[in-house]
């Protein structure tokens, strides 16, 4: 999701920086280039403070601003144990990726929106926490959970410097990372499949979350919605699982 984010705000226009943790971020910096985009690239650990400041000081440095913060890092971290076999440093590891991440970065950024009085903020959250929660989801579910109502504190708090703060909550989404079939095992989580349970009937594209960022939410037509959880998944979190015959 994170990759089409970038090349959609790239072919908008968009002086787009990049990070990662791992050195991919190379490659897909040099796939930007080579599409003609102008692109910055950081192989940095946003669960580092001190790291996430040093890389918005050089941004800065050579941009002069930021415009639009997306905070898109995390993940769900298998194997999902159950909470009463659950390690402290898992639980630590889990909210490093899916919280401090997006919690550094906005301590980074902000001050100099607020120095603008302009700034766009998106956070990227999960149905899981905020609307449902799955089998073995404690701390994943907390995690989001945590950064849609930072999502909210924040819009609370900015809303004076013209700065909006929103999420939105990818469900189940095709990243090219899993197969999608409707006997691969997740029931057994307790993970409804999008073929089983939402209304339109497939896994979203990465390319419709980025659609709904570069064209909307980062757009001049959004500067009225703040604070807002904006559900892509295709209808799943309004199914009943007992509606489905799943008792």
């Amino acid at each position: 999701m994170g990759s089409c984010v970038a090349q959609l705000f790239a072919r908008e226009g968009a002086n787009v920086i990049i990070t990662d943790i791992d050195e991919q971020v190379w490659e897909r910096k040099r796939d930007l280039q080579d599409q003609g985009f102008n692109v910055i690239g950081f192989q940095v650990d946003l669960s580092e403070l001190e790291q996430v400041k040093d890389m918005t000081r050089e941004i800065i440095n050579q941009c002069a601003k930021i415009d639009i913060l997306i905070n898109v890092a995390g993940k769900s971290v298998p194997p999902r144990p159950p909470f009463l076999e659950m390690s402290e440093e898992y639980w630590d590891m889990v909210m490093d990726r899916n919280l401090r991440t997006a919690l550094n970065c906005c301590w980074a950024a902000l001050p100099y929106m607020v120095e603008r009085k302009y700034g766009k903020i998106i956070n990227f959250s999960s149905p899981t926490g905020t609307k449902v929660v799955y089998r073995y989801s404690a701390a994943y579910a907390d995690s989001k959970g945590a950064v849609s109502a930072l999502t909210r504190a924040l819009a609370l708090e900015m809303g004076e410097y013209n700065i909006t703060v929103n999420a939105i909550l990818p469900g189940d989404i095709d990243t090219g990372n899993k197969p999608w079939t409707i006997n691969d095992g997740r029931r057994d989580l307790g993970i409804f499949t999008p073929q089983l349970s939402c209304p339109i009937p497939r896994p979203g594209r990465s390319e419709e979350v980025a659609d709904l960022l570069a064209l909307f939410l980062t757009t001049d037509e959004s500067k009225f919605i703040t604070g807002a959880e904006i559900v892509i998944d295709g209808g799943g979190t309004i199914v009943e699982p007992y509606s489905l015959g799943w008792q």
